[in-house]
């Protein structure tokens, strides 16, 4: 008999399931209607609080680049290393230079020992003019004689003989001093593409990034790494225009340091001239104090005040705010469809016990959504 009435009993269980599910899906919207209450956006004349979010940069972040082609025979250290000042960082094969101011020195030697001999035979030009007369070492003598019967022959004239002969002596002087300035100058090249061979710290810093190993091969330009001084930290905001003109120079303002979790006084060192056109806001650099324990790429966030000017600003309730992100949002009510939108918001100082400000977002007279349920979405009809 069971067999037989099993069969009866199974439609009738699934039936009675069916509409236990459907009671409990219309039961939970009518749950998230029930909660939901939409209030507008009031405004209020305040002096107005900013919280904006920023990094830790360095003072000086440079990329060290390779001036001597060769290869990489040795990189000392990694990322996060520290470095002194004149610390060597890389070294590049230096056998073919070296070889270069060897041959430096000997084209050094040589025109030394040219410029010597020139030097002698100009001064035998001045001291013994007629030293390579017929007459061997008695020139003087006899060019008293001769010297007035190659002048009436028409021969030659023996004073303008010796002076260009002279002038020949001092002109090879001359050229020999030259090639011998050359010489030194060419050493001195040679030598200074042996001191670049050696990649050294240009300050005390760290390394932030490695772009060779040892083995590459590299040319003139080449990056080799990235390097950063962190004795001198400063931090970076880009800041809304219209908060910009609410700055001072010199000034100093609270800084939050996330890594640290500490306020440190910074002082505003930097204002950049132009604007971003994408963001609306203008980037600007805070000194740290030194001796700080945080590196560069810290979050960090920077209080700024603004001003009263009699404007009102919007004010909206805690429990209209969201985290579903990193970034607040509230679900704010069109006007026109009747129909929520998510929107994300930058907020203010606080104002009272259960308020906000809000910097950019929403407007006055706004309508937004309290304690939105979990299963809110935009697009839904209100």
């Amino acid at each position: 008999m069971i067999k037989k009435i099993t069969p009866f009993l199974t439609p009738l269980i699934l039936s009675f399931s069916t509409l236990s599910i459907a009671d409990n899906h219309s039961s939970g919207n009518m749950l998230v209607n029930a909660n939901m209450q939409v209030v507008s956006i009031t405004g209020m004349s305040l002096d107005k609080r900013a919280l904006l979010g920023g990094s830790v940069v360095s003072s000086s972040e440079i990329t060290l680049s390779a001036q001597v082609p060769g290869s990489v025979i040795k990189v000392n250290g990694r990322e996060g290393d520290m470095f002194e000042k004149d610390d060597v960082l890389i070294s590049l094969e230096q056998e073919s230079i070296e070889a270069q101011r060897q041959a430096a020195f000997a084209e050094i030697a040589s025109a030394n020992e040219e410029m010597r001999n020139a030097g002698v035979q100009y001064s035998q030009s001045i001291v013994s003019p007629d030293s390579n007369g017929m007459f061997g070492s008695l020139p003087g003598a006899f060019s008293f004689f001769t010297d007035p019967l190659v002048k009436f022959t028409g021969q030659g004239n023996p004073e303008f003989d010796r002076f260009a002969n002279r002038t020949s002596r001092f002109t090879n002087y001359q050229k020999a001093k030259n090639r011998l300035a050359q010489a030194e100058a060419n050493l001195k090249q040679i030598e200074e593409r042996l001191k670049d061979a050696n990649v050294e710290a240009p300050f005390k810093g760290v390394i932030l990034e490695k772009s060779v190993n040892a083995g590459d091969v590299v040319q003139p330009g080449t990056p080799l790494v990235r390097y950063a001084n962190i004795d001198d930290l400063e931090v970076e905001v880009n800041v809304p225009s219209r908060l910009v003109r609410s700055l001072k120079m010199d000034k100093t303002y609270r800084v939050k340091l996330d890594i640290a979790n500490i306020v440190v006084n910074a002082k505003l060192s930097q204002i950049y001239p132009i604007a971003d056109n994408n963001k609306h806001s203008v980037k600007v650099k805070f000194d740290l104090p030194e001796n700080l324990p945080i590196l560069p790429g810290a979050y960090a966030e920077v209080e700024i005040f603004e001003a009263s000017t009699g404007n009102m600003t919007p004010v909206v309730p805690l429990s209209a705010v969201m985290y579903r992100t990193s970034l607040p949002s509230v679900f704010v009510v069109n006007n026109s469809t009747n129909k929520t939108e998510l929107r994300y918001v930058r907020l203010g100082e606080q104002v009272g016990r259960d308020k906000k400000s809000v910097l950019s977002g929403l407007k006055i007279g706004e309508r937004v959504i309290l304690n939105p349920n979990i299963l809110m979405t935009s697009g839904m009809s209100i």
